[in-house]
């Protein structure tokens, strides 16, 4: 969300500022500074030094760049993160918590993967909603910055978020089974199967973005490492990197991809039951699509902004920003919001357990109507 605390100070007109540095050489010709050189230093720690990696011997120069910052969108954004952040974790708690006793429910495949998402999304959010905790810009937490316990949890976080977006493809997969491949579609052991692709494939990723893009470069007394798999203010990837794109970005892409395709398999499924002129059917698929498409398209949405956040023009970008926020911190309360709130099985239950509806006969054997 941004720190306000690191590479920030305020002018006497009480103006907000942040200080970059960049290593450049004048061209004489065209009279102007030529940024063809690499700037490497430690945005937290900049006394540090500042290394310039160039391919030419050509004289050049640190330029120090100060750009106005507005003092109150980044607080803005903190405070909203974390509001909104905090009810869709207790909306993920929630789910998981009102999906595990009732049995019927809990025993068909669809049900299963949404408690596997449901908890992979809580671990997700909780890693970042409790980052704050121990880590801060002014570089001053439990756990520094581009340190060793920074990368850990930096990598803890790609990790999870890839295994949400791999529980995204298992349940368009299981939709693509159960409603259009119905015959041959049984898959023995098929949980643990899941659970090895959704928790096992994402698992490399991670260790390959570090270790590969974390250079340590020594020129006469002065040695650094350049991180280029960790953020600057915050344990997290690294924005506009290529692990960013190919490690995390790419993935999602390529999830979001697979299950269009599913979905229009699906689409031609839910024609193709209204024709045939069952109601039944027709209401099952468009309900269990509507349940899929709600949840999927939501958790793709948000992180499909995220891909211009890079745009240049600073009224877009914080458009932008704000978009993010709102569509990636209430994922978990639409979560309970479709699995919950809205699930017909889900909330009969729990009223006929609380005394507030009467049992009936359909109502306790509507669980079992869903394919396994």
């Amino acid at each position: 969300i941004g720190g306000t605390g690191t590479s920030l100070s305020t002018d006497t007109n009480g103006r907000r500022l942040r200080v970059s540095y960049v290593c450049a050489h004048y061209n004489p010709g065209q009279a102007s500074w030529e940024k063809d050189c690499r700037t490497v230093y430690n945005t937290a720690k900049p006394a540090d030094g500042v290394l310039c990696l160039c391919s030419h011997n050509t004289s050049f120069a640190i330029l120090m760049s100060a750009e106005e910052i507005d003092p109150g969108y980044s607080k803005v954004q903190s405070y909203l993160t974390y509001a909104l952040l905090g009810v869709s974790t207790i909306g993920l708690f929630l789910t998981i918590a009102l999906l595990l006793p009732i049995e019927g429910l809990r025993e068909n495949r669809p049900a299963k993967i949404n408690i596997c998402l449901s908890t992979a999304l809580l671990l997700a959010s909780l890693m970042f909603l409790t980052q704050d905790a121990f880590i801060n810009t002014q570089d001053t937490g439990v756990i520094e910055l581009k340190s060793s316990g920074c990368a850990v949890y930096a990598m803890l976080q790609h990790y999870l978020w890839l295994v949400v977006f791999m529980w995204m493809a298992v349940e368009g997969l299981q939709m693509y089974l159960s409603l259009v491949q119905v015959f041959g579609s049984h898959i023995s052991k098929y949980m643990i199967k899941f659970n090895l692709a959704a928790w096992g494939i994402p698992l490399p990723l991670p260790f390959v973005g570090y270790f590969v893009f974390t250079k340590t470069y020594t020129v006469g007394g002065f040695t650094f490492t350049d991180h280029g798999y960790l953020a600057e203010t915050m344990c997290f990837l690294r924005p506009e990197s290529i692990p960013f794109y190919a490690l995390f970005l790419a993935p999602i892409v390529l999830v979001i991809l697979i299950n269009l395709v599913f979905f229009v398999l699906l689409a031609r499924v839910i024609k193709d039951s209204k024709a045939s002129g069952n109601p039944s059917d027709h209401q099952l698929i468009l309900r269990q699509l509507k349940g899929a498409v709600g949840v999927m398209s939501l958790l793709g949405t948000g992180w499909f902004f995220g891909i211009f956040m890079s745009v240049p023009a600073p009224e877009f970008q914080v458009g932008l920003q704000y978009l993010f926020i709102l569509l990636n911190s209430t994922q978990g309360t639409f979560v309970f919001l479709i699995y919950v709130a809205l699930n017909d099985q889900v909330r009969t239950f729990w009223l006929v357990k609380l005394g507030l509806k009467e049992e009936q006969n359909s109502a306790a054997t509507s669980c079992s109507t869903t394919r396994n």
